[in-house]
């Protein structure tokens, strides 16, 4: 269930080779640390994943334009949360914003462009 895991990175010689990203494009192999309780490996991206609060007031901007009622808001806020879109151990920038329009499109009709220029 995801934000029941407190994260325990696993010792230097543990680490697991795997594919490093950055701005969602493969950029070669790098040892990364996985989580010596759940298994989940570590997110050596440099753009770590934003607060919750950044994407909300990127709703909040946009709601007027979109007639975007209250109760959609929280219903997309409830997602973020539900998502675990804070983890720093499973989740980076570009997954994050992903997940975002994925959740915002869920609940209004807000095109990609209209939410891609706040990023």
């Amino acid at each position: 269930m995801p934000g029941e895991c407190e994260h325990v990175s696993c010792g230097s010689k543990e680490k697991v080779w795997m594919p490093h990203y950055y701005q969602g494009r493969e950029r070669g192999l790098k040892p990364h640390p996985y989580c010596a309780e759940c298994g989940l490996i570590k997110n050596l991206s440099s753009e770590k994943p934003r607060r919750i609060g950044f994407y909300v007031n990127i709703i909040t901007s946009l709601k007027d334009d979109f007639r975007m009622a209250q109760a959609q808001i929280r219903l997309m806020a409830l997602d973020m949360e539900k998502s675990d879109f804070e983890d720093q151990y499973g989740m980076d920038r570009h997954q994050q914003e992903e997940l975002f329009i994925e959740i915002v499109q869920k609940y209004a009709k807000v095109p990609d462009w209209a939410l891609r220029r706040f990023f």
